[in-house]
């Protein structure tokens, strides 16, 4: 196989080139987010302007104008805003680490991330290419222009290795703050797929400055966020980051009235256990299986039937995948996502036997020769193209999510239903020899070495103290023993985070009485866990529905906070983890009094509106307040899942709506494939 991947355009279930999208979509949300992508695209033409030369002045020696040498990952970022057209290069090349030759191009720009390794390869590039153009400048006195955009932020270790290089001087700097960017109608991200690692196991403090960058320019384009709640020791960190760079904002720049009422910042610390959970919803299900990257996914053609890549216009034999787009546009989609998988069954199954009775239907009436239509029966067929018509709408991307849909059932058929199963059996009632005994069938098996181990973390976390250390040492000893020796890192990196909780013999007896009962104490006062009668799947009533009986930590604490379940919020906080922190961000009266609509534009948010009299002033507040439902901002340090983004939706109701913020997404097995710093090798 050539390893080729096609693409299908989830709205037309079609394979080829992807087509323009539409961004007006982003409008649609509580807050516009139309405004963060036209942002974003300042900021790239702000960067790239510098470095503008017009074709028709080009000297003799150059016979292209501009060449942009961009790191794959930041192609990616662009692509999903399409900003790629406003570089305006003629010539656009992934960054590899090996040298290209650009010196036919006046211009060439370089926009990678700060790393030592690119100064190096572009150095010598550099250097290479003066060398070829030094006669040639000597007769013209013209030069060619280098530059380098970093992205999120200029780093000046490597402009001193470029210094070291002897080619800082022929080089522009500039960076670019690309921050958050706009995912869905109501979910932002930083796509920085290494941070977990970076802030967790390296101690490194720079995704956290990139977080808190990314929520001050979030206030800049939407308005000071008065009510904040941090919980988590990173969280508090990036919230003291942020308090910092507030300071340095001139008061001239605060002008934008509030459109977001809560902050609540997040560490992924204070709740490891749902990562390591299986969900049970379609689109978290979809990221576990083909892991989701910017609303896409990549299938293999392994996955689907013969029919369906016939139809498609699939070669399997030339082909290894096809990248599926999961748009909102999508009916189906977006009315299935966040529905239990039992449901998106059921109504896949009743839109394909709508699909074949519409087509009987017409066979039936209308399998004569075309001269007979007429009259009457030209009249029915006007209906039957309104009844497809109207179909269309849902069901035009059917056969691409019945077989994704399959493809998760044989899936969870053949390795998550047990897991899930066992992992919920451990949270209700913890057995240290059933769990033993699990552990160690699976690991004679050879069973997929993540879901043991998500299955270990719950163990642990379960358990407490009855897990004696021997036993966990002869666990992890057969696992390397099994899987490898590099596995014996990422054990490593989970037992440091704290994805496997281990209770430490030398504290003294009240402390480990208080740990035994940790996981307890959260199921009583968070309501956990519910029973088989209380989840109803297909009209579900609470969170639960999604990881099957079980509610996320993280999303009854932001419950609890938003919906102020109970009175002492500060204590309720205090059960989790990590410190504790809540702040009230002072707002200009001016700025409480006139709030804009979530589809205000950048520009008119700027523009100073005709003074009201004050008794129109209030009348207009009252209505606002009564029409408008409170925006929370829920940023996750650390990532989030497609679960909890689930649970927020489910949610939101009409007195309150949630944005969401996260660094990445992230589910249980790619977050302990983020630890590994060495390959994983097969077996």
């Amino acid at each position: 196989m050539s390893g080729r991947t096609t693409t299908t355009a989830a709205p037309a279930g079609t394979t080829g080139t992807v087509p323009k999208q539409d961004f007006t979509y982003l409008k649609t949300g509580r807050i516009n987010l139309t405004i963060l992508r036209e942002y974003i695209i300042q900021e790239i033409k702000r960067c790239t302007n510098q470095f503008h030369t017009e074709k028709s002045n080009l000297p003799k020696q150059f016979t292209k104008d501009k060449c942009v040498i961009i790191d794959d990952s930041i192609k990616n970022l662009l692509g999903h805003v399409q900003a790629i057209a406003d570089l305006g290069a003629s010539d656009i090349r992934i960054f590899k680490e090996r040298q290209h030759d650009t010196s036919d191009y006046k211009v060439t720009l370089f926009l990678v991330r700060p790393k030592v390794v690119y100064m190096e390869v572009i150095a010598n590039m550099i250097k290479d290419e003066l060398n070829k153009l030094n006669p040639q400048k000597s007769k013209s006195g013209i030069t060619k222009q280098y530059g380098i955009i970093f992205v999120p932020r200029r780093s000046r270790v490597c402009e001193e290795k470029l210094k070291e290089q002897g080619v800082r001087g022929d080089i522009i700097i500039d960076e670019l703050n690309l921050d958050f960017i706009p995912i869905d109608t109501d979910v932002l991200s930083l796509e920085s797929n290494d941070c977990f690692r970076d802030i967790y196991l390296n101690n490194d403090t720079t995704p956290l400055f990139n977080l808190a960058h990314g929520l001050i320019t979030l206030q800049k384009l939407y308005g000071i966020i008065p009510n904040v709640f941090v919980k988590g020791d990173k969280a508090k960190q990036c919230y003291d980051t942020i308090m910092r760079m507030q300071r340095e904002v001139p008061d001239n720049e605060k002008k934008v009235p509030t459109q977001i009422e809560n902050l609540i910042l997040i560490d992924r610390t204070v709740d490891l256990i749902t990562p390591m959970m299986i969900p049970a919803t379609y689109e978290a299900l979809l990221d576990e299986v083909f892991n989701i990257q910017f609303n896409r996914i990549e299938v293999p053609t392994s996955s689907f039937s013969a029919h369906f890549c016939e139809a498609q216009k699939i070669d399997t034999t030339t082909q290894d995948k096809v990248a599926v787009r999961l748009l909102t546009s999508d009916q189906l989609y977006s009315d299935t996502r966040y529905l239990h998988m039992i449901t998106v069954g059921r109504i896949l199954q009743e839109g394909a036997r709508a699909q074949k009775q519409l087509r009987k239907d017409f066979d039936d009436k209308f399998s004569g020769a075309s001269s007979t239509i007429q009259g009457k029966k030209l009249a029915d067929l006007r209906e039957f193209v309104t009844r497809i018509s109207n179909q269309n709408a849902k069901t035009q991307t059917l056969s691409t999510h019945l077989e994704l849909a399959c493809a998760i059932k044989q899936e969870l058929t053949s390795m998550y239903d047990m897991y899930l199963a066992k992992q919920l059996s451990m949270l209700f009632v913890p057995v240290l020899q059933d769990a033993m005994r699990q552990l160690d069938e699976r690991i004679a098996w050879k069973d997929n070495v993540f879901c043991i181990l998500r299955y270990l973390s719950i163990v642990t976390h379960a358990l407490g103290s009855q897990l004696k250390r021997k036993d966990y040492d002869a666990i992890k000893k057969d696992i390397v023993q099994t899987f490898g020796l590099q596995y014996l890192v990422l054990i490593h990196a989970m037992e440091q985070i704290g994805f496997i909780n281990l209770i430490d013999p030398t504290k003294n007896s009240s402390t480990l009485r208080t740990n035994e009962t940790q996981i307890e104490r959260l199921k009583r006062e968070f309501n956990l866990l519910q029973g088989d009668t209380a989840v109803n799947v297909t009209d579900p009533q609470d969170i639960s529905y999604i990881f099957y009986q079980y509610a996320p930590i993280s999303i009854r604490l932001i419950e609890k906070i938003v919906f102020q379940t109970t009175n002492t919020i500060q204590e309720t906080m205090n059960i989790l983890p990590g410190t504790t922190f809540i702040d009230t961000q002072q707002v200009p009266m001016e700025l409480k009094r006139h709030r804009h609509d979530s589809t205000t534009s950048m520009s008119s948010l700027n523009k100073s509106s005709k003074p009201l009299n004050q008794p129109q002033q209030q009348q207009q507040q009252q209505q606002q307040q009564s029409t408008q439902s409170k925006v929370t901002l829920v940023v996750f340090v650390g990532g989030i899942t497609y679960g909890e983004i689930a649970a927020l939706r489910f949610l939101a109701d009409k007195n309150q709506d949630f944005v969401i913020a996260t660094t990445h997404f992230i589910n249980g097995t790619n977050l302990m494939k983020s630890l590994l710093d060495v390959p994983i090798l097969p077996l």
